[in-house]
């Protein structure tokens, strides 16, 4: 069972003590401001008015130390924005948390964030569709606002090599991707199927 948490109450003392909400970032049209008593990072504009979370942290942390224990999921809560994304981006790169769960819009390469169309570098078209191969090594088809990920062969874990997404294809659609991503075969294993025991 977790941990049991008293709220505090309106006039206690820690409650007063705690500090307003306070802009930790601004750029591409969007703020982003830390709500210390909730416990949580939102990004607000001038023409989104609810505010998106793009990220939360332990309301009992000590201030200095906030962004050592937060992750920051960028994007799920609505449709990708992309000038929130490279809001959220920047303030990533220039100090924000060093935790975070990343969108499909979001690529991670050489110790820093990219928006997915910054990271492109090279672009094929097999049976139809659009596909880019991204700074990180992963395939992605191209379709909407965020691209949808088909392969990654240096991700981690072996199941998120190949993406459902991938074995949704039709088989010589596979077969052509798998060509274009990997000409010389040098991925074979790592991009088999996961085998199931």
């Amino acid at each position: 069972m977790g941990e049991v948490v008293a709220f505090p109450g309106r006039k206690s003392a820690a409650a007063s003590q705690r500090p307003s909400p306070a802009t930790v970032f601004e750029g591409a049209g969007w703020r982003i401001l830390e709500f210390p008593q909730a416990g949580q990072f939102l990004a607000v504009s001038g023409y989104c008015r609810r505010g998106v979370e793009v990220g939360r942290f332990d309301p009992r942390a000590d201030r200095a130390d906030h962004h050592s224990g937060t992750d920051v999921a960028i994007l799920t809560s609505c449709a990708p924005d992309e000038r929130l994304s490279r809001c959220a981006i920047a303030w990533l790169n220039e100090g924000g948390p060093e935790i975070a769960i990343l969108g499909a819009s979001v690529v991670a390469f050489g110790g820093r964030y990219h928006f997915w169309r910054d990271a492109v570098i090279e672009v094929a078209a097999i049976a139809g569709r659009r596909l880019v191969r991204l700074l990180d090594g992963s395939i992605a088809l191209v379709q909407g606002p965020a691209p949808e990920p088909l392969l990654d062969p240096f991700a981690n874990l072996p199941e998120h090599r190949r993406r459902a997404a991938f074995d949704r294809l039709p088989g010589e659609v596979r077969a052509g991707v798998l060509r274009w991503a990997d000409p010389r075969g040098q991925f074979g294993a790592l991009l088999d199927p996961p085998q199931r025991h």
